[in-house]
């Protein structure tokens, strides 16, 4: 269980927080420190390279999404006892209201945050951000202190870190710049962690992160500057301890579509958030997975399959003929087992998918949906879902995550949700339902 906490945030995409978080990560594992890690917001890339970087597994905290005694939870049941958590875009960067923000985040479980500055293009001026920000952090948050990435010198790093002083914020340490360690992304992010791993790398990319980390920094200090996690609620008016206070329950999440789930996992089916699954084995449910690229079919004695999201665009002409899996789909449909597939997973449920170059691959067939990548069009935001008919997933609003660049060029049948934006502007229907089997764009977060 974890006990304390510290968030790594920077000014904007791209500052360094994801070389940081992993750096450290690895770092602080070889040292035999017992260490977990979890991501702001709704990216589900992310989290395996942070999984990969600590041995254990990571989840998303998004602080829009999720009701406050949840974040508390997902954060308190992660292994380790020390939390390191990857913001999101900027620090005070959200949906209306700076709602789903690192900051907000940070505030939420009482944790400090470690600011990541990349000093390209400044010197001193970084000095007076970080106090700037300290101040808008207090007296809600705390600025634990600072990093400063792609310094150019020792000269340059001496001007700063003057400047710091000044301000009494802590500087943790400087990384110069070190392009061999950075990533490779693709359309959606990252290139997946699984990627890099078929292509025995990413042990090698995380190594060489944990080896700057180490060199440039004071693990100690920072280790140090972690703080406990806020509990979980309790009552305002009760009286006696603390530990004899029983928490506030909290809220239910989405039940399991079955008590026997087939899953697919592997690289086109990647991006299942870990805390659904955890979820669903909670209220008793059994995962069962399976590798579509493998040419696995579902389980047979499944009572439900999911189908996550993924990359399933970079593996069309291996899946159009993976036999085994779409007989086993089909044929699990016929019995009327629930079907449900999300982003990727709804693209594979159609008749189709076009690739970039404009090749039309046959699919599972289940869904009337035709979804192509040459129609490239990024469609990205949170969204507020209500199901349209009885059953799973409910009626009850849901709040998910659409982030995708393929179209549907047709789509047709009943629709699965009425979707809303944050803000309550309409968005129309969402997804298809036929019989059992549905899905959506939508990735359902709580």
């Amino acid at each position: 269980m974890a006990d304390n906490g510290l968030v790594i945030a920077g000014l904007g995409s791209g500052s360094g927080k994801t070389t940081l978080t992993l750096g450290m990560l690895r770092a602080l594992t070889r040292r035999g420190t017992a260490v977990g890690a979890a991501k702001s917001g709704p990216d589900y890339i992310d989290t395996a390279f942070l999984t990969a970087a600590c041995g254990t597994n990571a989840v998303n905290l998004d602080s829009h999404a999720m009701p406050l005694p949840m974040l508390r939870d997902l954060a308190r049941r992660q292994a380790a006892p020390l939390l390191l958590i990857e913001g999101v875009m900027g620090l005070f960067d959200g949906t209306d209201g700076g709602s789903g923000s690192t900051a907000a985040l940070a505030n939420a479980l009482g944790l400090p945050v470690l600011l990541v500055i990349d000093v390209r293009h400044q010197a001193q001026t970084a000095a007076a951000i970080a106090a700037g920000i300290g101040t808008v952090l207090a007296p809600a948050g705390q600025l634990a202190g600072v990093v400063l990435n792609r310094v150019a010198s020792d000269r340059h790093q001496t001007l700063i870190a003057e400047a710091l002083s000044t301000h009494d914020i802590p500087l943790f340490g400087s990384l110069p710049s070190s392009p061999d360690i950075e990533m490779p992304s693709r359309h959606l992010g990252l290139v997946q962690a699984a990627d890099l791993a078929a292509e025995n790398v990413l042990e090698t990319r995380l190594d060489a992160a944990a080896d700057l980390v180490s060199a440039h920094m004071d693990l100690d200090r920072i280790m140090a500057a972690a703080a406990p996690l806020t509990r979980p609620e309790t009552p305002d008016n009760a009286s006696g301890s603390a530990a004899s206070i029983p928490p506030i329950p909290m809220p239910p999440f989405l039940a399991p579509p079955g008590q026997r789930i087939a899953v697919a996992a592997d690289a086109a089916f990647g991006f299942a958030y870990a805390h659904m699954l955890a979820y669903w084995r909670d209220a008793g449910a059994e995962i069962l997975p399976f590798s579509p690229l493998a040419d696995e079919a579902p389980a047979g004695d499944a009572d439900a399959i999911f189908l996550p999201g993924g990359y399933p665009e970079l593996h069309l002409p291996r899946l159009s003929s993976a036999s085994r899996f779409l007989g086993g789909m089909r044929d699990a449909a016929s019995k009327s087992v629930r079907i449900y597939g999300e982003c990727g997973g709804f693209m594979t449920l159609g008749q189709r998918i076009i690739d970039k170059d404009g090749t039309a691959f046959s699919m599972a067939g289940l869904l009337d949906l035709e979804t192509s990548f040459a129609a490239r069009k990024l469609h990205l935001g949170y969204r507020q879902v209500a199901a349209r008919h009885g059953g799973w997933p409910g009626t009850a609003p849901l709040t998910a995550h659409e982030f995708h660049y393929t179209t549907a060029t047709s789509a047709t049948g009943d629709p699965l949700f009425d979707a809303v934006t944050p803000s309550g502007k309409p968005l129309g229907p969402m997804g298809l339902v036929n019989g059992t089997v549905s899905g959506s764009y939508a990735h359902i977060i709580a």
